[in-house]
């Protein structure tokens, strides 16, 4: 059985294309569950995760061995639309680190005080019927149970 290369041996062109497929696919699970979801304490995490995946996408696309190696082989014609897209790699990351700013923003702020409320409101609520209980417990059972 083919034992996968070491760090230190570079990648055949078809293990590249085959990590990059397997990072495409990640990165479209990734993105699918990002803009399906609107819960605002989930999509930080979930954008530090797409950050994460990103980084080692494009390091994987523009490694010696990746993707202009490849286009260069084979279709060299292609290397300013190549060059285009590793720059937009950068503008990408940039932009999902302000997206994730401002997320963290958000829900640090007016999101995480209406959250805190709530479950101020909902403590406030059980304490308050706690006591209603006690009072008709007291006011029924207490009370019925000292005229039988």
């Amino acid at each position: 059985m083919p034992q996968p290369p070491t760090p230190s041996e570079p990648l055949s062109a078809a293990d590249t294309r085959q990590q990059i497929d397997d990072e495409h696919r990640h990165l479209n699970s990734l993105l699918v569950e990002l803009t399906e979801t609107s819960d605002l304490e989930r999509v930080e995490p979930l954008l530090g995760a797409l950050c994460d995946l990103l980084s080692k996408h494009f390091a994987t696309e523009e490694a010696p061995d990746g993707l202009h190696e490849i286009v260069s082989a084979r279709a060299a014609h292609r290397l300013p639309n190549l060059q285009q897209l590793f720059e937009e790699h950068r503008e990408i990351l940039a932009r999902v680190e302000r997206l994730r700013a401002a997320a963290r923003e958000c829900f640090d702020g007016p999101v995480r005080r209406v959250l805190h409320d709530v479950r101020a409101l909902a403590d406030t609520l059980r304490e308050h019927e706690a006591e209603e209980e006690e009072l008709f417990g007291e006011a029924f059972y207490i009370d019925l149970g000292g005229r039988a």
